[in-house]
This record gives structure tokens, C-alpha cells and sequence, in this order.
């Protein structure tokens, strides 16, 4: 039996009526929280969550959950609980919710260094997924986790990150009582970076494919801001051949495919077909092919000695996809001292989880951390909005803060600026296909 204890955190609770807590107005009460994740001898894993003071000491336990084979068998919320306790610990959304997910979270990680079957590689699938459900989430997230079994069968091995590199992230939320309301939302999970792997033989395709990847390592949900847009678009440019390079190139292939011998008889027939035009024509085509064997540009000496040019046959041509840019700007004036730390921890959480990685020998540098982006309608627990455009996963490429964006200098008592202007560029990692989109048009999709 292992276990592990999460650092306290501090969480500020609503504790006045509906009508209060829905407008983010009124009285709250301020506690310290930590919690404890047991691995048990049947293999299920245990959360006790705690009140506790600023040092983690004075422990009052308020909530129990067990899970067992990945799914909840238990959660006791304690008499112990106040009623603005027992109302966080059961909204899943609230700002205690969130605490105690991250908590687990991190005592989990903890856990699992000293497990036995950390040795092994890391915990298993079923310790995973149950270390989700007591954490509050539904488990399946650990179905897709970034494990050497099934993210990387043919890839090459890297090299770990250096210590101190971020892997794990609050969730945050700005106004903070933004769960509580029904307003449409715009969510940024991050994930860890998950490189693309060659395609396996038999498969009957080629190229790279990427793996799957793992669970959120936190989360940013911010109101949909004004001014957001896409566009998709595809990479077409101009294509000149003229007579004489489709002459050349159909000697080339009959040479290639077909031998040299093919090839020379293939070049005398385009001679004699020069031979057999009279006049102009017959003139033009072989001033072509003998500024062509002196190494002179044809359509240059045929302007020149002619007064014209062979036919460019100019026609556009696809020639590949490109990559979506993706824009957001956004203003955040924290209310009070609560929503001026989440603000704070917003602002760390897109700069350093945008931030390139150091491996241990300092040789190599490590993608960034990488996103998934999703307008959702009313409310964070609500569905993905028909009406907006869905991302592919999103590299941050610019991270952008204006400290002073009414123009002068001021802060709260604490330091704290009384507003912030954030931007942020991302771009999509890999491009849109056709096959991308369902056959549902009652959504925009990509």
C-alpha cells in the first residue's frame, strides 16, 4: 500500500445565496484544502480530502472517494463539511472542485514514484484511470494516455526534460464564477507534446501519423471574446510547360521506363515531327531545340529572333495544404483578490506552458507543451458550439501581454494591476483534409 499527500492549497468558497454567487458577489469564506490518494491492497485507490491551516497542520477530513477497476465505488461527503464545502465538493465546475482535481493530481504523481510498478515503467492503465475518477473526472481520459504501449511503437526515443520542467497545471477560470453561469465559453487544455511516428509496414499507407494524446495537464476557460475568425485555405500557384519541356520530359520517361534505346527513338520522332511543320512553326521549334542544346534560354532567343514565344500552357496547380493561424485577444480586470491570483496563474500558465523544453544533458531542446482548443455553448458542461468553428490541436506560437492597457500606470494595494490585455497566436499543427469533416452539417466543424 502506497501514498501520497498534496501541498495545501488555498480556495475561496461563495457562501451567500444563489442570487450572490451567480453575480460573483458576496460573503466567502477562505480555507486551505490538501488531499490524500491511497493505492489499496485490492488495487483501488482512496482520496481523502482535508481543511486544513496554511501549513497543511489541524487536518479536518470532509470528503472520501474510492475507486476500484476505474470506476467510483464511493464518495462520502463528511458531516465535518460546511454547507459552502458540500455544495463545491458536488459541482464539479466549482473553484474547490478544481482544487481538489489538481491535488489529487499532483499527490498521485507523487504516489506512483515510490510504487512498485513505477519501477516497472510507470503505474498501470487501471491505476490511472482510477487515480482520474477519485480526482473527480470520469476516467476515460486515461484510455488514450500517452504510454510507451500505445503512442510510440515506432518512434524514436527522446530524451527526458531537465528538472523543474512543468508537467502539470491548474485549471483556471476567469471572472472565476464563470462555471456558474450559462454564458458561452472558449477552453484551452493543454496537453504534452506527442511527436508523429513513421506508418507501420502492412498498414498500405505512408507518411506520419500522430499518436493519440494523453490527458489535459490543466486548463484555461475564458468568455468568448469579440473579433474571433478563420480561414481555411489551400496553396495554389501558377505552372508553365511548354511544348518543348513536355517533349523533354516525355523523352526522359521513355528512357527511364523503358530503356536508353526508347529513349533516342522517342527524341527522333519529336525531331521529325519538327521536320514535317512547314514554315513558322518548323523555324520556331527548332530555334527552341537549339538554343536548348547550347544551353541558352529558348524563350529568350525565340523573343529575339522571332518576335515571339512558345505557348507557356500556364494553368493553376494545387500544391499543397497550408496551416490555420488563430487569433485571441482578451481583457482581464480582476474583481477582487481571488480572481487578481487566478488571473496571475492564467497569465504563467500560457507563458511557460509555451515555452520550449530543455532535455537533461541540455543537448536537445523539447517541443512545447500544445493545445486543445473548443468554443463550447452554455457553459463549460455544455456541448460544442454548432455555430463556431472546431480547432485541430494548436501550437502557441506568441504569447502577448499589454500591463497597462488603459493607458496609465495602476495597481491594486498588492501590486496587482488593475487590468491586463492578453493576445495570443496559435497556429494548428497539422492541416485540414477533407476526410477531417463528418457527414453532420449541422455543425460548421473545421
Amino acid at each position: 500500500m502506497a501514498s501520497a499527500t498534496s501541498d495545501p492549497s488555498k480556495v475561496s468558497i461563495f457562501t451567500g445565496n444563489s442570487q450572490q454567487r451567480r453575480s460573483g458577489k458576496g460573503p466567502r469564506d477562505v480555507n486551505y484544502y490538501k488531499s490524500e490518494v491511497t493505492r489499496l491492497g485490492d488495487g483501488s485507490v482512496k482520496r481523502e480530502t482535508y481543511r486544513t491551516d496554511a501549513q497543511g497542520n489541524n487536518a479536518v477530513k470532509i470528503q472520501e472517494v474510492v475507486s476500484k477497476d476505474g470506476k467510483e465505488t464511493s464518495n462520502t461527503i463528511l458531516s465535518t463539511a460546511s454547507a459552502g464545502e458540500k455544495r463545491g465538493l458536488s459541482d464539479s465546475g466549482s473553484t474547490l472542485a478544481r482544487s481538489v482535481k489538481t491535488q489529487t493530481g499532483n499527490a498521485n504523481e507523487k504516489m506512483v514514484k515510490n510504487e512498485t510498478e513505477s519501477a516497472a515503467g510507470g503505474q498501470t492503465s487501471i491505476g490511472k484511470k482510477n487515480a482520474e475518477v477519485v480526482a473527480g473526472g470520469s476516467g476515460n481520459n486515461a484510455d488514450n494516455d500517452n504510454s510507451e504501449s500505445n503512442t510510440k511503437p515506432a518512434a524514436l526515443q527522446s530524451e527526458a526534460a531537465t528538472e523543474g520542467t512543468r508537467t502539470s497545471f491548474p485549471n483556471l477560470r476567469y471572472p472565476v464564477n464563470i462555471a456558474d453561469s450559462k454564458q458561452d465559453i472558449v477552453k484551452f487544455d493543454m496537453h504534452e507534446y506527442v511527436p508523429s511516428t513513421a506508418a507501420s509496414s502492412g498498414s498500405g499507407q505512408f507518411g506520419f501519423s500522430r499518436g493519440e494524446l494523453g490527458s489535459s495537464i490543466g486548463s484555461v476557460v475564458l468568455p468568448i471574446p469579440s473579433g474571433i475568425s478563420d480561414q481555411n485555405k489551400a496553396d495554389w500557384g501558377s505552372n508553365s510547360m511548354t511544348a518543348l519541356d513536355i517533349a523533354k520530359a516525355d523523352i526522359a520517361r521513355e528512357a527511364i521506363f523503358k530503356g536508353v534505346s526508347k529513349g533516342a527513338e522517342k527524341a527522333g520522332d519529336y525531331i521529325d515531327r519538327v521536320r514535317e511543320n512547314a514554315g513558322a512553326v518548323s523555324e520556331a521549334l527548332g530555334t527552341a531545340l537549339a538554343a536548348a542544346a547550347a544551353g541558352v534560354e529558348s524563350q529568350a532567343l525565340l523573343s529575339r529572333t522571332t518576335g515571339q514565344v512558345l505557348n507557356p500552357n500556364m494553368e493553376l496547380l494545387f500544391k499543397g495544404p497550408s496551416l490555420r493561424p488563430f487569433s485571441f485577444k482578451f481583457q482581464l480586470s480582476p474583481r477582487d483578490k481571488d480572481e487578481a491570483n487566478e488571473v496571475i496563474k492564467i497569465m504563467r500558465f500560457f507563458k511557460q506552458g509555451g515555452a520550449p523544453i530543455r532535455s537533461k544533458s541540455n543537448l536537445f531542446l523539447k517541443s512545447p507543451h500544445i493545445f486543445r482548443i473548443k468554443y463550447v455553448k452554455m457553459g463549460e458542461n455544455g456541448e460544442l458550439h454548432r455555430g463556431l468553428n472546431a480547432f485541430k490541436t494548436c501550437a502557441l506560437q506568441s504569447f502577448g501581454v499589454n500591463y497597462t492597457p488603459t493607458g496609465n500606470y495602476a495597481t491594486y494595494s498588492d501590486g496587482i494591476m488593475v487590468s491586463y490585455d492578453i493576445t495570443m497566436s496559435f497556429s494548428e499543427i497539422t492541416p485540414i483534409f477533407n476526410d477531417d469533416y463528418d457527414l453532420d452539417d449541422s455543425f460548421i466543424g473545421f
